[in-house]
């Protein structure tokens, strides 16, 4: 897959299948986009082109307000990648593209740099100056300059839609495994092991310090994760917090494996959060939380989650990263 940066940079004379969103999660609505994009450049022989934006608009137009992202921009692009997408477009949100009128932004960057023959939107999308432009509206523009538009009705999980802030809101309250299924797969932060207090080891049970590169964690707790280091995967104890029996005030990701041995300082290490086992807590002694730990650890071993039988390998590992469970 193609990453172009900005539509000025984008050619295809003979048009393209276009979808533009945020697309933050590449959740299930996100895939049903992309679906229908990639199905009708198929079927047309065009190329299948996601359109998004950095920053997020939220950024530029409310930079104080408390917002995480669910997906880093290099995880966005490998899922639409897997999906099929040809080419992403990644627009730099500037005053520029922010104050464009939504008949401005259709004819000047839909229509006469992208040369979208057929658009796909989902039916909240809104476009141009103070998101004024509807899905109605580009229909409307659509028919007047040659392009045709799909637009794609909510999808309901659950009894509400499925949605990037509805699963904020599940991971910021620690329902991971609601998450899951609206991701088609583990939320995930991942980066590399590094040197932390070594007060796991001490207790038996030593753990691995991710420096994760992801905006968003889980609401602080323990949890049952499935943790990839050296393209295998193993079931591991993950604890998200501070770590408030010893005193400590950043947050942070510390993750024991089960039955391991062995030196992971430097390794990459992508964290996959399946079930939530409990809320952070400060023991009152250091045995106190040995017992604790042991009944976390015993919790995850016996542990029967969707998508896992017995120990998964690099191919499961794959398996989930790309939706499947």
């Amino acid at each position: 897959m193609k990453i172009i940066e900005g539509s000025r940079g984008f050619s295809a004379p003979a048009g393209i299948s276009l979808t533009i969103g945020n697309f933050d999660g590449v959740h299930l609505g996100h895939r049903e986009l992309l679906r229908r994009t990639v199905a009708r450049a198929r079927e047309q022989g065009l190329p299948a082109v996601a359109f998004t934006f950095v920053p997020h608009p939220i950024r530029f137009f409310t930079p104080k307000a408390r917002f995480y992202e669910i997906t880093t921009p290099e995880e966005k692009a490998a899922r639409m990648e897997e999906l099929g997408i040809d080419a992403l477009v990644v627009e730099s949100f500037t005053g520029e593209i922010g104050g464009m009128g939504p008949e401005e932004f259709a004819r000047s960057v839909i229509h006469e740099r992208m040369r979208a023959r057929f658009v796909t939107v989902g039916y909240d999308f809104t476009f141009g100056r103070n998101r004024t432009g509807s899905p109605a509206m580009l229909s409307r523009i659509g028919r007047e300059l040659g392009f045709a538009v799909d637009v794609v009705p909510p999808l309901l999980r659950g009894g509400a839609i499925v949605s990037s802030s509805r699963i904020r809101e599940l991971l910021l309250a620690g329902r991971v495994r609601e998450a899951e299924e609206l991701l088609c797969g583990p939320y995930k932060v991942s980066g590399p092991v590094v040197p932390g207090a070594a007060r796991g080891r001490k207790l038996g049970f030593p753990t691995a310090n991710v420096q994760y590169a992801q905006e968003l964690l889980p609401l602080p707790g323990v949890y049952v994760v499935d943790a990839e280091v050296g393209g295998r995967l193993r079931r591991g104890v993950a604890n998200v917090g501070f770590n408030p029996t010893f005193g400590e005030n950043s947050l942070g990701v510390e993750v024991h494996l089960l039955d391991f041995q062995g030196d992971l300082y430097g390794q990459q290490m992508a964290v996959y959060f399946r079930d939530r086992v409990r809320d952070e807590r400060k023991f009152k002694s250091v045995d106190e939380l040995v017992r604790q730990i042991e009944k976390d650890v015993g919790y995850a071993r016996a542990a029967r989650l969707p998508g896992r039988k017995g120990e998964a390998g690099e191919s499961g590992a794959r398996r989930r990263e790309a939706g499947g469970s």
